[in-house]
């Protein structure tokens, strides 16, 4: 248990005697008449026992199951969350367009708002295409 000493002098001779009697508890060295090291070496020792409760043999199961239910709970709120605002949206679009509809067939009309809109539709849409492996291993 290595850690980087404190810099303050105060500081130092605390973490000097916290050392001392670690060294001390773990080599099993006499007791001495200070009473902050008797302090730290109780310490120490109480540190090196094991613990009194033993955990249950399945406890990482049970904790994994614990995360992937609360994971799959959470998921599922995110996604109904997701698919109301999706229809909130898609339905101010449709009303959107019905109030507009005759600025729409205008921007149908012009070949190049057409083509920007594809431009910004196709690479979406090929995204949540499957991929194709097209290269083929030597067989």
């Amino acid at each position: 248990m290595k850690h980087e000493p404190p810099s303050d002098n105060a500081m130092e001779r605390e973490w000097a005697l916290q050392e001392r009697a670690l060294r001390d508890e773990r080599l099993g060295l006499d007791a001495r008449d200070d009473a902050r090291l008797q302090r730290y070496r109780a310490v120490a020792r109480a540190l090196r026992q094991p613990l009194d409760e033993a955990l249950p043999s399945d406890f990482a199961s049970q904790v994994a199951k614990e995360v992937e239910r609360h994971t799959i709970d959470t998921m599922r709120l995110e996604l109904y969350l997701s698919w109301a605002l999706l229809s909130v949206l898609a339905v101010a679009l449709l009303g959107l367009v019905v109030r507009y509809s005759r600025l729409v067939q205008a921007w149908l009309s012009n070949p190049w708002l057409v083509a920007l809109a594809v431009c910004f539709a196709l690479p979406a849409l090929l995204g949540k295409l499957p991929a194709v492996n097209r290269r083929r291993r030597p067989g």
